[in-house]
């Protein structure tokens, strides 16, 4: 150190600190007392440590006191040692007692040890360099930097210039924008390129890093993509709720659907559909009335209802207050074997077994079906053969009445057989009701009338009709599932 004696000296080195504390250099802390001079540097001892490009720290009371460090990543040089250099080195001022017998003593910068300036050591796009944990700053390549009263710096390994550690991997600072470009409009980065999905309805930009919507029917949705603009759904739910309106047989106009009424037709869910689902069936862009529904209204129209006729919805059927009519479809009218009995004197209608039968116990319809005789007499004649004939002719007439009878059964029966009562869900016919009321006894007509050798239920068999049979005047002529065919000779 430099004695009292040289007083003078000191206010001289006093006025050039001032001087060069007004406009510190890079890591210079005038308020610590270790500053920078570069007008020293022509010292050529011990005290003066030289930072090329830099200028000079001295090693003395009025500079940099015992214990100041200056760390130095790149060259220096302490004057007195012969203008030895070193690199990367930590410089401490050590005091001594005599003249000039300050110094500065040199160490290398050791490793680090912190994890954050180790774990890029075998990255291709990192570089060993002088780290100062205190502000983050890298030296690298020989570049020169100094950190007054700091002996933290160590060396490290740091991402290369334009890269920068993401997750322990130094990344290309221009990939990071583009990445964070491409992600936030949807798309994908990788290998260095931005891809963009149809099914996020975007397409990649001409920047060729970011992604855009796929037309102007569609509006960004930041990462999710592009989503359509809600004018345009509102309009395509227009165009669909018209069509629908249009294809269900109805007319749209102001966003709104008309239903015309004369077609059976009203509006719901923006649609036209039948009146009811009960009495209407859809035809095409109209409804129309169920068979049931139609059978229903000729049944209860004016005309009809004066005639007795009465709707029996229990069986689906139009039927007459009076057992001697039957309805024609149109009204109730006289069934015509009754109509002819009735004219017989002394013959009345059997309705059980639909019949015409003479009251006087002994008495027949003629041949003619004209009057009741003596069934005596209606057998006799001339001889053996004509008696064959009267009584073939007779049971001929009889068979005529039944089936007339039946056949004004079968009408009133037959208007009905749309119904469903009388079909099934395909259409076809219902014989699971043929089985019921067969065997209630219900005469459907063929000339002997339809019968069953037994009475059972519809689930005593497998299917119901195995014991169904025909007869025709007492004798079996077909089981179920047999086709015959009944003549009169």
């Amino acid at each position: 150190m430099k004695k009292s004696l040289v007083g003078l000296f000191f206010l001289a080195c006093f006025a050039v600190v001032e001087s060069d504390a007004a406009s510190p250099g890079v890591g210079s802390y005038a308020e610590h007392g270790c500053v920078k001079l570069n007008k020293e540097c022509d010292r050529n001892d011990n005290e003066v440590l030289q930072i090329p490009g830099v200028g000079c720290f001295i090693c003395e009371d009025t500079y940099c006191n015992s214990g100041d460090i200056v760390s130095v990543a790149g060259k220096a040089s302490v004057r007195g040692s012969g203008g030895k250099s070193y690199n990367n080195h930590i410089f401490e001022c050590k005091r001594g007692g005599a003249f000039f017998d300050d110094k500065w003593e040199a160490s290398p910068i050791p490793d680090c040890t912190d994890p954050e300036y180790v774990k890029l050591k075998n990255d291709a796009n990192a570089e060993y360099g002088v780290v100062n944990p205190d502000t983050g700053t890298v030296t690298v390549n020989d570049n020169v930097s100094y950190v007054i009263r700091s002996n933290k710096v160590c060396m490290g390994y740091v991402c290369k210039v334009g890269y920068k550690d993401v997750n322990g991997v130094c990344v290309n600072e221009k990939d990071i924008t583009a990445n964070a470009s491409c992600v936030s409009t949807g798309g994908v980065w990788a290998n260095g390129k931005c891809s963009c999905s149809a099914s996020k309805n975007i397409k990649l930009a001409a920047n060729g890093e970011t992604c855009e919507c796929i037309n102007s029917n569609y509006e960004s949705d930041g990462v999710n993509g592009c989503r359509k603009k809600q004018s345009v759904i509102d309009s395509e739910n227009n165009q669909q709720r018209k069509k629908a309106c249009e294809d269900s047989g109805g007319s749209w106009a102001n966003n709104q659907c008309a239903c015309d009424n004369a077609k059976n037709l009203k509006v719901s869910n923006n649609v036209c559909v039948c009146l009811d689902d009960v009495n209407y069936k859809r035809n095409g862009d109209r409804c129309d009335l169920t068979d049931a529904a139609a059978l229903q209204q000729k049944c209860l129209s004016e005309s009809s209802v004066a005639s007795g006729a009465y709707w029996d919805d229990v069986n689906k059927q139009c039927r007459c207050t009076n057992q001697q009519y039957s309805w024609n479809g149109s009204i109730c009218d006289m069934n015509p074997a009754i109509l002819k009995c009735l004219q017989i004197t002394g013959a009345n209608w059997n309705y059980t077994t639909n019949q015409c039968y003479c009251v006087e116990v002994g008495k027949v319809i003629n041949a003619e079906q004209t009057a009741c005789v003596d069934a005596n007499t209606a057998s006799s004649g001339n001889g053996s053969s004509a008696s064959a004939s009267s009584e073939v002719t007779i049971t001929q007439n009889r068979a005529r009445e039944n089936i007339s009878s039946a056949v004004a059964k079968i009408e009133d029966i037959k208007s009905g057989l749309k119904l469903t009562v009388w079909r099934d869900e395909e259409g076809n016919f219902n014989t699971s009701r043929l089985l019921s009321d067969s065997i209630a006894g219900v005469v459907l007509g063929t000339a002997g009338g339809l019968i069953t050798s037994n009475v059972v239920k519809k689930n005593q068999v497998e299917n119901g009709f195995e014991d169904i049979q025909c007869s025709v005047g007492g004798q079996v002529v077909a089981g179920w599932g047999d086709e015959f065919r009944v003549g009169i000779q």
